[in-house]
């Protein structure tokens, strides 16, 4: 069982099962809910259950909704709609399971501070475009 929640505790949440390894996304809407790239992981909703106050929930221009804490204003989950999981902000975990970096996503829009590294896939979009795999072969 793995716990989390955000900085004042008002929300809380367990996770029942596996954690899916980390991706980092770079785009400016995740870049300006947290003031940087945002670290996700993912499970299934069924698999998460709320333990104290649920979240406020607001749905972005790209229809994703966002969950954050009214009260601190910690960004903790995101999802499609009606979609099966929840993406999970790595950092709202309490004691995180050794999760990896799997790859870096929407790299094209970095912020000039924002740095690679040299062994995870980093991709300019969320596609299967590298951006630094053949340095633009």
């Amino acid at each position: 069982m793995t716990t989390g929640g955000c900085l004042c505790r008002a929300v809380r949440f367990e996770v029942d099962g596996p954690l899916r390894d980390v991706i980092v996304c770079h785009c400016s809407l995740c870049r300006r809910a947290g003031t940087s790239a945002a670290a996700h992981s993912w499970a299934p909703r069924s698999a998460i259950r709320l333990v104290a106050s649920a979240p406020k929930v607001y749905v972005d221009v790209n229809g994703r909704e966002r969950s954050f804490c009214d009260t601190c204003g910690a960004s903790l989950f995101w999802a499609f709609p009606g979609g099966e999981g929840l993406s999970i902000s790595a950092g709202a975990l309490d004691n995180p399971p050794p999760l990896r970096v799997a790859r870096h996503i929407f790299a094209g829009s970095a912020a000039p501070w924002e740095s690679f590294p040299s062994d995870v896939p980093v991709y300019v979009d969320g596609s299967d475009s590298p951006l630094l795999a053949g340095e633009g072969d």
